[in-house]
């Protein structure tokens, strides 16, 4: 390598390296801002730290009033990377088996905007026509993998045409933000592909 190459080369990976953190956060305080947003969040929400050992959850038609507050956020991996409110299980005699193609509608909302008080735009599919497709429990297809691993827990416990709320943070979010280290929280609707 030639003396301009080499200079070229370290100046290429200093800039790299300027513009990898964001607003000059490393990786750590990004990580500080997502767990503070995460905590913010459920500051006045029931949160259980365990599946139910019978696997029922409480969901929105078990409360009266039809009142999200009062249905719990389920924590649904030892790291606390996936919460999930149940609100509607969908139909328990017609589970999710992997392999399952799985069409998704969903909205999501950036969490740290959401409690920073800011009204943040939701970003998703909801049209009837407009959803993506995963396989259940495929862990290769990148047609799957790119949205995360978060987005297929619900499909462990509920049935067809269930309907939750999931926090997901960063680390099991899409693949392709997760060193922006930015939670969100999703709508999610999950329907077997015909």
């Amino acid at each position: 390598m030639n003396k301009l190459a080499r200079v070229l080369f370290v100046l290429l990976a200093g800039v790299a390296l300027l513009s990898s953190c964001k607003d000059g956060k490393s990786y750590a305080d990004l990580l500080k801002e997502e767990d503070k947003a995460v905590k913010a969040f459920f500051a006045d929400k029931i949160v259980i730290n365990e599946i139910p050992a019978d696997s029922v959850f409480i969901s929105l038609q078990d409360v009266p009033n039809n009142d999200t507050l009062a249905v719990p956020y389920y924590k649904l991996d030892t790291d606390g990377n996936v919460y999930m409110q149940v609100l509607e299980p969908g139909d328990l005699n017609d589970r999710f088996e992997k392999g399952n193609d799985v069409n998704l509608r969903f909205l999501r909302y950036d969490l740290k905007a959401l409690v920073n008080g800011s009204n943040p735009d939701p970003v998703g599919n909801t049209n009837p026509s407009d959803y993506i497709t995963i396989r259940f429990g495929e862990t290769t297809l990148s047609s799957t993998t790119q949205y995360g691993t978060g987005i297929q827990y619900p499909m462990y416990f509920l049935g067809n045409e269930c309907r939750v709320n999931l926090l997901i943070r960063a680390k099991a979010g899409f693949t392709a933000e997760t060193s922006t280290v930015m939670p969100y929280l999703y709508f999610i609707r999950y329907n077997k592909s015909k």
